[in-house]
């Protein structure tokens, strides 16, 4: 599969390829380069990421994370540590134990494996969109998170290996990539979300407060047309810890098309990013338009905040 260029509504949408691969980070504090890969097996209420990464000084590592009311037991997840690699080791064969990434350099193709004593997991993505790129927004990617950041939804085939089960999926997906400054101090709080319909639907958005002001970047990919949201009003419910449990989206887009996302979540994964900053991913049952689909809705907070509100309770 690949996607059509021609699906962009405005061609300065584009991307050039080479953003694919990896970059060379200027010796700035806080520059690094970070790759996530999320897939969603709604029908076994299961959900899993890998995620790599490197810094300006070549030091990298990676995680992965498996979780879900479908799981028999608790969540996995495995962050392998930091170590340099060689300044040569490219996104098209990288490789950090037992997790390889080998994208095609295209925007179009990627294998992703992972192997440990817990689990097994190994798929190929394929990209039925173009890549969305933050620096083509017309206020461009905040610099506390990126030069420039990427999301792009694919198919994802493969199998999941937990002991003896054994889970073949062939599902949507989503990766992001980002490099360049990521200072997770500078958010109050954020949104990001991801969510698919087969490979005809696509929803992304990172709605984010920073330096006292609120700031959307994101896209809708439905009938064969991507065009970046101008218009964005999210409601969620969550329990006392402030876990999402569920969420309500409209979205209108450039082409002026509105968008309806409503989603239950079947489980939240929490990622520590900084010691002041976590992720909370909530994979999710989602419908776009009342199409059934899947995805999740990470949510950033500060775990200062968090702590207090556990302490106090959920006014």
């Amino acid at each position: 599969m690949a996607f059509d260029p021609a699906s962009l509504v405005r061609p300065e949408m584009a991307i050039d390829p080479v953003h694919d691969g990896r970059h060379t980070l200027p010796d700035l504090p806080l520059m690094r380069e970070s790759i996530p890969y999320c897939v969603v097996i709604p029908e076994h209420e299961i959900a899993l990421f890998t995620y790599t990464y490197v810094d300006k000084d070549g030091d990298a590592g990676a995680a992965v994370g498996v979780w879900g009311r479908g799981l028999d037991g608790p969540p996995i997840f495995e962050r392998l540590p930091n170590r340099k690699v060689p300044a040569d080791m490219g996104f098209d064969n990288w490789q950090i134990d037992g997790f390889t990434m080998k994208q095609d350099l295209a925007f179009n193709r990627a294998e992703i494996a992972w192997k440990n004593e817990q689990a097994e997991i190994a798929f190929t993505y394929e990209a039925f969109h173009p890549p969305y790129s933050y620096a083509t927004h017309k206020d461009g990617c905040p610099a506390y998170a990126a030069n420039d950041r990427i999301e792009q939804s694919g198919r994802c085939i493969g199998t999941l290996k937990i002991g003896d089960r054994v889970i073949e999926f062939d599902t949507p997906g989503h990766r992001d990539h980002s490099w360049g400054r990521r200072d997770w101090d500078a958010l109050h709080y954020y949104r990001w979300l991801q969510c698919q319909v087969g490979t005809s639907h696509s929803v992304h958005f990172w709605e984010f407060y920073a330096l006292g002001k609120r700031a959307v970047r994101g896209y809708v990919y439905k009938d064969g047309k991507m065009a970046e949201i101008t218009e964005l009003a999210v409601d969620w419910q969550g329990d006392n810890k402030l876990d999402q449990t569920a969420f309500q989206c409209d979205v209108v887009d450039e082409l002026g098309r509105r968008t309806r996302v409503e989603a239950e979540v079947f489980g939240v994964f929490p990622l520590p990013a900084a010691e002041n900053f976590v992720l909370n991913e909530g994979a999710a049952h989602i419908r776009i338009d009342g199409q059934m689909g899947s995805g999740w809705m990470e949510m950033g907070w500060p775990i200062s905040y968090l702590k207090h509100i556990a302490q106090t309770g959920a006014y």
